[in-house]
């Protein structure tokens, strides 16, 4: 063929061809995009994961994972605890049904009268304790509810019966402490009489609490990790609202003892979680915590030295700032990471995000197509922005959260959040928005329950101090320089070997002594600022299960013994 001809048919040929080459070399360019973004997704991640491993800290969810106890040193696996978490294999559907409602109403008097009793506003000195538990009004409430049989006549069931006892105190609310006319003791024995349907369970439990380990066997492997189930939490601080008044009750009776073991096991229980790599989890520890401070406070006065001793050191032993550290490091991880690699996995699951509306199908759309490495970009920012704006709040080692640096990172977050879907979803920015926590409140509440355990020690060392010398020191330095003789023999030590300071500022916490002989100690708070001993709480009533008061942001953190005077 001559090459004119040839030339001719050629061109001929790639014309009529010319769509078809056109849409491959657009597959080959869509194709080279996709293996590079998969490629320098999975490199960045990979570096940046070898140069956290380099200098100590995890980014392998296993780490992260409290390792497996055996069964029968377990306080998990007693009887009423170990169905929470044993299910169907490969589901989290329970195999005992009413496991969960067992547990939780194991004290369906208590939880009657907690729906009626209230605590009146009133003028408050301490930021974590209230006044002494009134045994007079959980009397009366207790009695009320004694009134509906068990065999519930109520046509209308239990919330029929709620409502015809709140009505009979909303129409006496003055005539409450008159329905219980008895001496407080009297009153108090009428409670532990009441709560005594718990006793069965709470022996239970403290027979457990002398086990070596403390695991719930949480399904760490799910494969969706915002499904993980945690019943336990809410049963465990369900513990301690009755073992709070149980030990008030005992105390107003005199039986310190008594008040002792049900205080230890609701610290014993406030640490049983302690292990969790989860948010949560630390969250609901500070509240229990702040259950078992009440009647410490409420025992001052009443305890020996070896109780206040004791007392003393297993509060020192509190430490939120390290616990809450790991649960952030393991936040990323568990819980951000693995939500990312679920989505990476399951687009189609897109609208468990919350604050994502179910009808936003173009973001679906948008990940379904998205090469696997922007999963990889994602995660990593995920990791970045902790690391530049979360953790800088906390410093483990001079053992303070800074107010101005969890302020600055919610202004930072919030600046770059901000910005619209589609900008963050080309940034790899996107999953931030959705799975960051709550860093700044999470911060001030671990901030204000490890300032609560440092106070309550100090107390318990300031009561001791008072025992000795009759009076109250002048300065906290007293308490780390002056020595004791101790009741078992002669040996010396100190009120308190190591003073805490301020997690807040670093600096020693404000003592002062007042002129009726009492004292006040505080932290300067959230707002950095020394009011002098002032304390803001906010709201009229509370119920009588509250673990303290929501954390205030302005106001000092303090602790002053007036609500509890001998």
């Amino acid at each position: 063929m001559p090459p004119e001809r040839a030339a001719e048919s050629f061109s001929a040929w790639f014309r009529s061809w010319r769509y078809f080459f056109w849409f491959l070399g657009l597959c080959l360019l869509i194709a080279l995009f996709y293996a590079e973004e998969n490629w320098r997704g999975r490199r960045d991640w990979e570096e940046y994961t070898r140069q956290k491993e380099a200098r100590g800290e995890r980014l392998n969810a296993s780490a992260f994972v409290p390792p497996p106890v055996p069964e029968s040193e377990n306080f998990a696996m007693t009887p009423l605890l170990a169905p929470l978490f044993q299910f169907t294999p490969g589901t989290q559907q329970w195999i005992a049904t009413n496991a969960l409602e067992r547990a939780q109403r194991f004290a369906p008097g208590y939880d009657a009268a907690a729906r009626v009793v209230k605590l009146p506003k009133m003028a408050r000195s301490n930021s974590w304790v209230m006044a002494r538990t009134d045994m007079a009004v959980w009397h009366a409430a207790l009695r009320l509810r004694e009134r509906a049989p068990h065999s519930n006549p109520f046509p209308g069931g239990p919330g029929e019966a709620d409502a015809i006892v709140d009505q009979q105190i909303s129409r006496t609310p003055g005539q409450l402490r008159d329905a219980a006319a008895k001496a407080i003791q009297e009153a108090a024995a009428g409670v532990l009489d009441a709560l005594s349907e718990c006793d069965p369970v709470i022996e239970e439990i403290r027979a457990a609490s002398r086990r070596h380990y403390s695991r719930f066997e949480i399904r760490y492997e799910e494969d969706c990790p915002a499904g993980i189930l945690l019943p336990h939490l809410a049963v465990l601080k369900h513990f301690c609202q009755v073992l709070q008044l149980r030990a008030s009750a005992e105390l107003a009776l005199g039986r310190s003892e008594d008040a002792v073991s049900d205080i230890n096991l609701m610290l014993y229980l406030t640490d049983a979680c302690r292990d969790e790599p989860i948010m949560v989890s630390q969250m609901v520890r500070m509240a229990q915590l702040q259950l078992a401070i009440q009647p410490i406070a409420e025992g001052l006065g009443q305890w020996s030295e070896p109780q206040l001793r004791a007392f003393q050191e297993r509060l020192q032993r509190f430490d939120f700032c390290a616990d809450i550290k790991r649960a952030f490091e393991a936040e990323r991880v568990l819980f951000g990471g693995g939500v990312i690699d679920y989505l990476r996995r399951s687009p189609d699951k897109y609208e468990m995000l919350p604050g994502i509306e179910e009808s936003a199908n173009l973001p679906r759309l948008l990940w379904a197509a998205a090469p696997s490495g922007w999963f990889d970009f994602e995660k990593l920012n995920y990791s970045r922005l902790f690391d530049d704006y979360l953790m800088p709040g906390i410093d483990l080692v001079g053992r303070r959260i800074s107010p101005r640096a969890s302020r600055q990172a919610d202004e930072g977050m919030t600046a770059l959040l901000r910005k619209p879907w589609p900008t963050l979803f080309l940034r790899h920015r996107f999953f931030c928005r959705f799975l960051l926590p709550g860093f700044s409140g999470t911060l001030r509440k671990t901030a204000f329950a490890q300032t609560a355990a440092d106070t309550a020690a100090i107390a318990c060392a300031l009561e001791r101090y008072r025992r000795g010398h009759g009076q109250f020191p002048e300065s906290l330095e007293a308490l780390a320089s002056q020595s004791e003789t101790l009741a078992e023999g002669s040996r010396i030590a100190k009120f308190i070997d190591k003073l805490p300071h301020d997690i807040i500022t670093g600096e020693p916490l404000k003592y002062r002594c007042t002129k009726d002989g009492q004292y006040v100690l505080y932290s300067v708070g959230w707002n950095e600022t020394d009011d002098g001993g002032m304390v803001e709480v906010k709201g009229s009533e509370q119920a009588p299960g509250y673990a303290g008061p929501n954390v205030p942001q302005a106001g000092d953190w303090v602790w002053q013994p007036q609500a509890w005077k001998r």
